[in-house]
C-alpha cells in the first residue's frame, strides 16, 4: 500500500467510499441527510473541503485503487491557535481495509501538519461507527464536543406555573447584555477549563444585543418574579450540498443558559420545551445542538432532554517541543 497527497483524480473514488461510510452511518442515525448515500453528492463534499485554503490531503493506493483518504486544513485563532480541522468529510476507507487504515492515514497525515506548526488537530467523527472511534481514540484523541439532536414532539411550553417564557424586545437588551458571558464564565471554570478572555466580553455582548433584532432568529427568554434568569437562541439549521451532517426541516438550538442562582428550578427544561413547540408549528422536524462534553450540567440535561449524539468532535493537542526534541 501507497500513501499519497491527494489529488483531484481521486476525488471520484473517494466521493463512493464517503458515500458507502455514510449508508452505514445512516443505518445507525436515520437523521442524517439521505442524499449523500449517492456519490454525486458526496463529492460535492469532498469537493468543498479540498477547495479550501491551505488543505492537504493523504490517499492510500492499493495496487492502483483508492482505498482510503484524509483530508485537512490548517487554521489560525487566538484559542486554538494554529490548529488542524479534520471535518465530518474529511476521511473513509473502503469497506475491506481494516479500522487501523485510519491511524496510518493519520501518521502520515499528522507527520505534514506537525512540520508545517500545526500542534493541536482536531476531528468530526460519526457517533455511532465503532471503527472510526476506536481508531481515533487509539490515536491519543479525546472527546471535546457533542452534536446531537432529536426530534419535535408536541410539547408543554408550563413546566413550573411561576416561570414565564417569551421573546426579547428591545427593553431588555441592558439585561441581554449582563447574560452574554454567563456561558464563557462558566466554561471557564472545572471540568471544562475553556478560555474565556476578558477582551471578549464585548464582543459577546453586542453579538447577543444583535440577535433581538435578527429576524433568522428567535431568542427566548425565561422570567422568574419579573427577573431574567435563562434565555435560548433557536434559528434554522440549513442544509446543504457540503454538509452531511445537517437534515431538512432542522432547527438549530444555538445557544442556552440560566443563571447560577436559578439552576435547578427547571427554566432550561421550560425554555427548551417552549422552544420546540414552537419550532413545531413553524413546520420543523428535528432539532440539532452542541455542548462541551466537560460541561456537566450540559452533558446531562440535553441527553436527559432528548437529544442523542450524531456527532462527536475529538481533539489531540500536541507537545511543540517535538520540532526540536527528536532524541538525537
Amino acid at each position: 500500500m501507497q500513501f499519497i497527497a491527494f489529488e483531484n483524480i481521486h476525488l471520484d473514488e473517494a466521493a463512493s467510499l464517503l458515500a458507502i461510510r455514510h449508508m452505514y452511518d445512516r443505518s445507525i442515525n436515520p437523521e442524517l441527510p439521505s442524499k449523500f448515500e449517492e456519490a454525486t453528492n458526496a463529492k460535492k463534499a469532498i469537493e468543498a473541503l479540498f477547495n479550501e485554503k491551505d488543505r492537504f490531503g493523504i490517499a492510500a493506493v492499493n495496487d492502483s485503487d483508492l482505498v482510503g483518504y484524509m483530508i485537512g486544513s490548517i487554521q489560525t485563532d487566538k484559542n486554538r491557535e494554529r490548529h488542524t480541522w479534520i471535518k465530518y468529510a474529511g476521511m473513509a476507507i473502503a469497506e475491506s481495509e481494516d479500522g487501523e487504515l485510519y491511524r496510518e492515514l493519520y501518521a502520515e497525515f499528522a507527520k505534514k501538519m506537525v512540520e508545517l506548526g500545526s500542534f493541536n488537530h482536531y476531528v468530526m467523527i460519526p457517533s455511532g461507527n465503532e471503527t472510526i472511534l476506536d481508531a481515533w481514540l487509539h490515536l491519543g484523541f479525546a472527546y471535546e464536543q457533542v452534536h446531537g439532536i432529536r426530534d419535535l414532539p408536541v410539547s408543554s411550553d408550563k413546566v413550573f406555573e411561576d416561570i414565564q417564557i417569551r421573546l426579547a424586545t428591545s427593553e431588555d437588551e441592558k439585561r441581554i447584555r449582563e447574560l452574554a458571558t454567563v456561558i464563557m464564565e462558566h466554561q471557564a471554570k472545572s471540568p471544562v477549563f475553556a478560555p474565556g478572555f476578558i477582551e471578549e466580553r464585548e464582543d459577546y455582548q453586542e453579538g447577543y444585543a444583535e440577535i433581538i433584532n435578527d429576524e433568522a432568529a428567535t431568542l427566548w427568554l425565561a422570567i422568574y418574579q419579573n427577573e431574567i434568569v435563562g434565555f435560548q437562541v433557536f434559528e434554522s439549521a440549513a442544509a446543504s450540498d457540503e454538509n452531511l451532517l445537517t437534515p431538512e426541516s432542522c432547527i438549530s438550538l444555538v445557544v442556552g443558559a440560566t443563571v447560577e442562582s436559578s439552576r435547578g428550578m427547571g427554566v432550561s427544561t421550560a425554555l427548551l420545551n417552549h422552544g420546540l413547540a414552537f419550532a413545531k408549528k413553524e413546520g420543523y422536524k428535528l432539532c440539532e445542538t452542541d455542548w462541551r462534553i466537560t460541561n456537566l450540567e450540559s452533558s446531562r440535561f440535553w441527553p436527559k432532554n432528548g437529544f442523542k449524539p450524531l456527532a462527536y468532535r475529538l481533539v489531540r493537542k500536541i507537545d511543540p517541543r517535538i520540532i526540536w526534541a527528536t532524541g538525537v
